[in-house]
């Protein structure tokens, strides 16, 4: 449903978020495992561009215990947000690691840093050598992605260094074993199946410690790859992580998460043109009738992809509107020569994501996925949060 552009405050665009969709996504996700496995949420890039702090508090009211952000910056925001919520006691964990200069945050914030190198693993451990008290820490194993994590010779170090005693490793306290999955939305790349055989075998050698290498996609191949934690991301969200491209059961998965965000903008001007006049810059639109144009308050400037010129639609009264011309930086303008011309003034705001143009088609006719999408929206919508233990509020 369309908010009227009086919700919309001072600006052109509105941007609402449901938080009750995000914690029956993830109530959703954990359904997925037995009850011997915990499921965390990731709430990297702000939350995926939501509000990390806004969708974390709810998910951790609905029972969500591990938190995996990207950076220490990004995890001392969330521990403050989450201690003012009273939920001191969940875990933050940092994708990137522990840098140099940084171990003091960590034991101040109580941030558990993944281990992705040994240089990693040293800056840790000195810091816990001089206070005494050995520093928690995950241990992210490069399985096939080849970006992040330790290789099989780093592990098999620490391993022996932990087995004989050896000082260097007495100030790190592993407290799980970790590795992601580098094309699980893709269930005819046998790359999954390759990555669970290693990381399994990784496992069965180190049995005392819980592991976790399922993200969104694991999460939705099944329990083997669920070990003791997932992480799902982008499906807390409501978007499977194959987008538009699902096959054999991913289409029945991805009706279980509810969509999160609707994005609607203002209708600044409905006006007629010509059979034959161009629309935009460079006239990459002309039209072939007498036609009605709107222009409306959105552009790439607050996160509209550009590249949905000619290509995307919007809704307005429950009909849809193709966006003709280039995507400004300010505006863009669509044809709703189709649309009733009452309907259209009475209307007042379109939607541009959501309803009948779900994030994965949006993510499509861009030419990216829905993640970009997400992470690039714009500082200039305003945004409204709806549902969750915290009510209602806006920026």
């Amino acid at each position: 449903m369309t908010m009227s552009p009086s919700s919309f405050g001072q600006a052109d665009s509105l941007i609402t978020i449901d938080l009750d969709a995000i914690t029956h996504n993830w109530r959703a996700l954990d359904s997925l495992s037995g009850s011997g496995t915990e499921t965390a949420a990731v709430v990297k890039a702000d939350g995926y561009g939501l509000g990390a702090p806004m969708v974390s508090l709810p998910l951790a009211a609905a029972g969500c215990r591990t938190f995996f952000v990207m950076s220490l910056a990004e995890a001392v925001v969330l521990r403050t947000a989450l201690s003012d919520g009273g939920f001191d006691s969940c875990r933050i964990l940092t994708l990137s690691g522990i840098h140099r200069g940084q171990a003091d945050d960590y034991a101040a914030h109580c941030i558990t840093p993944v281990i992705n190198n040994l240089k990693q693993f040293q800056y840790l451990g000195e810091s816990g050598r001089e206070s005494g008290q050995p520093m928690a820490a995950a241990l992210h194993v490069d399985t096939g992605m080849t970006r992040l994590g330790l290789d099989r010779d780093e592990l098999a170090w620490l391993r022996a260094a932990y087995d004989g005693g050896d000082d260097s490793v007495q100030g790190v306290a592993p407290c799980l074993l970790m590795s992601h999955l580098s094309a699980a939305e893709d269930l005819h790349d046998a790359a999954s199946a390759r990555q669970l055989a290693d990381f399994t075998a990784l496992r069965d050698s180190l049995p005392e410690m819980p592991a976790s290498l399922a993200n969104s996609g694991g999460s939705f191949l099944g329990e083997p790859y669920h070990f003791d934690l997932t992480r799902p991301g982008i499906a807390l969200y409501g978007l499977h992580p194959a987008g538009t491209d699902m096959t054999g059961p991913q289409p029945d998965q991805a009706h279980r998460l509810r969509p999160a965000v609707t994005w609607q903008a203002r209708i600044l001007q409905h006006r007629r043109a010509s059979a034959g006049d161009a629309v935009g810059y460079n006239g990459t639109h002309v039209v072939t009738r007498d036609s009605r144009i709107a222009t409306l308050g959105v552009g790439y400037a607050d996160g509209y992809p550009r590249s949905l010129g000619n290509v995307a639609s919007v809704e307005i009264g429950g009909r849809m509107a193709p966006v003709v011309g280039r995507v400004s930086m300010d505006s863009i303008t669509v044809d709703v020569t189709d649309i009733d011309e009452a309907t259209v003034d009475g209307a007042g705001a379109a939607t541009l994501l959501g309803g009948a143009y779900p994030l994965a088609e949006m993510a499509r006719d861009a030419g990216t996925i829905g993640y970009e999408i997400l992470t690039q929206l714009g500082k200039r919508p305003a945004r409204r949060f709806k549902g969750g233990q915290i009510g209602q509020s806006g920026a």
